[in-house]
């Protein structure tokens, strides 16, 4: 029986008909394993840890390969952001409006807290990638536009929940930083363990009932 010859990949390698579809053979999979790679290095290191280097490394990948998807470790953690805005935004969409506000402001307390945990502190991180990155950089008008939609998706959940609770919201354009402010520092609070001695449960449900009193007019039934 006649052998087949494997063919050569782009930096030497075989590339059989068996493995074509591996982590040289699909694009794809090149980048969601830079991206998972890159999120645990973030996770255990810091932004400092991110290095394209460092990625290229724990993915089994070459830093060559990287840049063919990513200008830079900026791009790699912006595109990580996004990933993490678009999963918070599309599980808040679905979240059920029926049990009132406070039920609902737990709900986003309770998925904030775990993206935060899950991809190393990535507001704080944020800030100092903000502040390196290019004005221009696409990947970064990228990261407004997504965070932007995502302010206007709680928005309008807390705005439906009010309504369907008979709650009024205030009429005031605080009202969305306050409460994505809020938001944030609990979660905050609960992924560091920045209060050890309370009930993540409880601080939850304190913080849900005292933002839900402080954006809303009306009390049910009143």
């Amino acid at each position: 029986m006649r052998r087949s010859t494997p063919r050569r990949g782009r930096y030497g390698g075989s590339v059989s008909e068996s493995n074509a579809g591996s982590i040289y053979g699909d694009a794809e999979a090149r980048r969601r394993r830079t991206l998972d790679a890159a999120a645990a290095l973030l996770a255990e290191g810091g932004y400092s840890a991110l290095t394209i280097r460092a990625v290229a490394k724990r993915a089994g990948t070459s830093t060559g390969l990287i840049y063919q998807y990513f200008a830079d470790k900026q791009d790699i953690f912006m595109a990580l952001l996004n990933e993490a805005i678009v999963g918070s935004m599309n599980r808040i969409a679905a979240l059920p409006r029926d049990n009132g506000v406070a039920a609902l402001l737990a709900a986003i307390i309770d998925d904030s807290a775990r993206r935060w945990a899950q991809v190393g502190r990535m507001s704080a991180i944020w800030r100092d990638a903000e502040g390196d990155a290019d004005p221009d950089r696409e990947s970064l008008h990228e990261v407004h536009r997504i965070a932007a939609l995502y302010d206007h998706g709680v928005l309008r959940a807390v705005t439906e929940a009010a309504e369907r609770e008979g709650r009024t919201l205030l009429d005031d354009e605080s009202v969305l930083p306050f409460l994505l402010s809020g938001l944030q520092g609990v979660a905050a609070t609960i992924a560091n363990n920045w209060a050890p001695h309370l009930d993540p449960s409880d601080l939850v449900s304190f913080s849900a009932g005292a933002l839900t009193r402080a954006i809303t007019l009306t009390e049910p039934g009143a």
